[in-house]
């Protein structure tokens, strides 16, 4: 399919049933942040890019949500994958983290829960600093889905080849990857961009090449970028045009990878 659509993922009428055979994506959080400002020490120096606040009340967040996540259902094939990736909130002094999620996924197969550890990020005083995400991994069917775990093992730190027949071992469910600096090499203005490293795992292991690869909130085109190089179609959503010319961009030229 190979496009990109500049309207609400709430109605995917475009794709049809049982086409799409894995879905990731990151959607808004809700935690509250102005995105599109630069701030340093808590005052706004720079006002540049798209200006949006991530602040639905709560109950229509969740019913957002809900209405993606059951027409992704609709559009997944049924031995299709949904990798959804969302973050703990801190709202009045307490942590919330997302686990309400799974209650959109109880017709689903929860396989793994993926922490996604990275290396920086804001300060605290009063707790330690938040350095993981979650990545929810759910199946439609319990046991026929794709795994290619050959096609994304990692060296082996502690390899023995008395006790090994390969020097390669499961990456487990701790993934330390990086989020994308403002000097790397894959960054562009969109301010919460995920990095081509985690989503090229998630499509390497769960698809083949030809499949379609869905991501309802399509942001800078990080999902469709990688998918194109991996030899995978794409389809997405995108309310924001701006983000959809940077998206465009991506594709057209290509983005240096560092993996």
């Amino acid at each position: 399919m190979n496009k990109i659509f500049n309207h609400s993922c709430e109605d995917m009428f475009e794709i049809p049933d049982k086409s799409v055979s894995l879905m990731v994506t990151s959607p808004p959080y809700n935690i509250d942040i102005q995105y599109g400002h630069k701030w340093e020490n808590g005052k706004q120096v720079e006002s540049k890019g798209v200006k949006y606040s991530d602040n639905l009340e709560e109950n229509a967040y969740r019913a957002m949500l809900s209405r993606v996540i059951e027409e992704t259902k609709r559009v997944l094939k049924d031995d299709g994958q949904i990798w959804f990736n969302i973050k703990n909130r801190y709202d009045k002094g307490v942590i919330i983290p997302p686990f309400w999620i799974m209650d959109f996924f109880k017709d689903m197969y929860l396989k793994n829960i993926i922490i996604w550890n990275f290396d920086w990020g804001g300060a605290t005083s009063k707790r330690f600093c938040s350095r993981y995400e979650y990545v929810f991994f759910f199946t439609k069917q319990k046991e026929k889905y794709t795994f290619n775990l050959d096609d994304v093992k990692i060296p082996a730190l502690n390899y023995r080849p008395d006790r090994y027949k390969s020097q390669l071992k499961n990456p487990t469910d701790v993934w330390k990857i990086s989020m994308v600096s403002g000097n790397s090499p894959e960054r562009t203005d969109h301010p919460a961009q995920y990095p081509e490293e985690l989503i090229e795992r998630i499509i390497k292991v769960g698809t083949n090449p030809g499949d379609l690869v869905l991501d309802p909130f399509m942001g800078s085109g990080t999902t469709a970028a990688v998918a194109k190089k991996l030899g995978r179609q794409y389809v997405g959503y995108e309310l924001e045009p701006e983000y959809i010319k940077i998206a465009e961009e991506r594709l057209k030229n290509g983005t240096p990878t560092l993996f």
